[in-house]
């Protein structure tokens, strides 16, 4: 990369310090150079609509408006901006969320290093995606989970007839919450036993947890 040509980089985070941590990491390498910041999502998709960047550093909880919600618009308005999501923990389901539908460029956790992170960096801009070796670990622990739930094939009503269970709800509550009949109810049930192949309700929510049902 010619030096005259730095790579451009916008950085999003509710916390201010977060993005004093990145900017002082970046400071001394003279192949970046930070054209936005921001703590607020609609400021930044405004920075990027005046001055698109090559890369959107974005932190994934936020209020107002999260990481996903921003990653979603970027690659609607702003195709050629690389969105790469920042957390402190990275949830399999929501990396395989923004990964899949909004289409990112990278996944790091802000626990890295400066050498990760100029890596990380570096790799994107040529558009390889990148992703910590936290992060892909979890990834993978959730896209085999993921396949283990098509595998036992459990419908939507079957989901949240679990997730109703998990609440400790009796049949009857169930079938008020969703406007079902009882009888619906313990049919669902009983497919849901057999499906899982277990048969008691503390059973059941330990197996939606691991597989982050619930």
């Amino acid at each position: 990369m010619p030096n005259n040509h730095p790579i451009k980089i916008a950085i999003l985070d509710d916390h201010q310090i977060v993005i004093d941590g990145l900017k002082l990491l970046l400071s001394s390498h003279a192949q970046f150079q930070i054209i936005h910041e921001s703590n607020n999502g609609f400021d930044m998709l405004d920075l990027l609509e005046s001055s698109p960047a090559d890369i959107l550093l974005t932190d994934v909880m936020m209020p107002a408006i999260d990481g996903f919600e921003v990653a979603m618009q970027v690659r609607a308005r702003f195709p050629a901006v690389k969105v790469v999501a920042l957390t402190m923990n990275g949830e399999g389901v929501l990396i395989d969320k923004m990964l899949e539908q909004a289409e990112i460029a990278g996944y790091l956790l802000k626990t890295i290093d400066k050498k990760e992170l100029v890596v990380a960096l570096e790799t994107i801009h040529k558009g390889i995606r990148y992703f910590s070796d936290e992060i892909m670990n979890e990834l993978e622990l959730f896209q085999k989970i993921k396949k283990e739930n098509e595998h036992i094939n459990l419908t939507t009503r079957e989901v949240e007839i679990i997730k109703c269970i998990a609440e400790n709800l009796n049949n009857k509550q169930i079938a008020d919450k969703l406007f079902i009949s009882e009888r619906t109810v313990e049919t669902h049930r009983k497919n849901i036993f057999r499906k899982t192949d277990i048969h008691t309700a503390i059973g059941l929510i330990e197996f939606a947890k691991k597989r982050h049902i619930l």
